[in-house]
């Protein structure tokens, strides 16, 4: 079976390693933990991610005080043959930029997934902002964490089908963050 590449966006890892802070999202977070569990012990897949994803992970797990041996561990898990890493250039940044200017659309998401374009097979993502037609180019998008739907400095929600189809259009980790992973 050949190797599928996938991107799987920060707010998965977000969820993954950061406890609810409201009982109501406890759903959200074992759904992530479940997807991302599920994906890291597939010898099948290999996740590719940015330069600037990787910092961009660190740094929401430092916002939400997790310790530093955790995150550290995870930084040397991003080494590990699992993962493919792709630098971002300049040339990268002044294209997501232009593209940013265009859509309106945060640079991180671009940052995060634009560069990785021709390499990945599929890019999981409950961030409705990936629903684009600029992500959707890149490859497919699937939302592992349905039916809940991320915006940045919003709270999660539930989208509903009618809604969903209005507002989208164009426009264990060893012990989840515990210890270091075995692949």
């Amino acid at each position: 079976m050949p190797i599928k590449f996938i991107l799987i966006d920060s707010n998965i890892w977000h969820f993954t390693y950061v406890k609810p802070k409201e009982n109501n999202f406890e759903e959200i977070h074992s759904s992530a933990v479940k997807f991302l569990s599920s994906v890291l012990i597939d010898n099948n897949i290999k996740i590719v991610i940015t330069t600037y994803q990787i910092a961009e992970i660190i740094e929401l797990l430092r916002k939400n005080n997790i310790e530093i041996e955790k995150r550290k561990r995870l930084l040397n898990d991003f080494k590990k043959d699992k993962f493919f890493i792709k630098e971002i250039t300049m040339k990268n940044v002044e294209e997501l930029l232009l593209k940013n200017m265009i859509s309106n659309i945060h640079v991180y998401d671009y940052l995060v997934a634009y560069p990785l374009s021709g390499i990945v097979d599929k890019i999981y993502s409950a961030d409705d902002h990936f629903q684009h037609k600029d992500f959707r180019e890149i490859a497919e998008v699937e939302n592992p964490l349905h039916p809940w739907i991320l915006r940045e400095g919003k709270k999660p929600t539930i989208q509903s089908l009618q809604s969903h189809a209005g507002e989208i259009g164009d426009g264990e980790l060893g012990k989840l963050a515990g210890q270091s992973f075995k692949i």
